[in-house]
């Protein structure tokens, strides 16, 4: 089974970004410099990767040309990514692509990928705080530190 990740980003600023990082400035957090959200889907499916990619980039309900970029990689930098994923299983999503002809695909996944530039001495522990503030809700959502 192969697997592929996908990134998905608004060209134009994103307001729920810009909205949450001025309400966790005013909560207190003056160590978090900037905050960028993307969408995040994880793939699992049989064939080949390229092709599938190629094929999944072109999705509509998932990348809208004129409004997203997409990437398969998240760019190296000194932000902590934090994925946030529901709890509960959704087949929606998979029903869905199913339906568009992505009859390969055996498993996706849904989140948000929040990327926070903090300055801080321990900027994992201060990002999970964050997070746990303001960017989830512990009670039906789950986070994930990448790094």
């Amino acid at each position: 089974m192969t697997s592929s990740e996908l990134f998905v980003s608004l060209k134009v600023p994103d307001n729920i970004a810009i909205t949450a990082f001025h309400a966790l400035e005013r909560m207190g957090f003056s160590s978090l410099k900037r905050l960028e959200r993307k969408d995040y889907y994880k793939f699992e499916f049989s064939g080949d990767k390229k092709n599938f990619e190629n094929k999944i980039s072109n999705v509509d309900i998932l990348v809208n040309a004129n409004k997203h970029m997409f990437s398969f990689g998240l760019e190296k930098n000194d932000a902590v990514d934090i994925i946030i994923q529901d709890i509960e299983k959704n087949n929606g999503l998979i029903n869905s692509l199913k339906s568009l002809g992505m009859k390969s695909i055996k498993k996706a996944e849904r989140g948000t990928l929040w990327r926070l530039y903090v300055d801080a001495q321990d900027k994992k522990k201060t990002a999970e705080q964050i997070a746990k503030s303001l960017l989830m809700n512990e009670n039906y959502q789950v986070m994930r530190v990448l790094k």
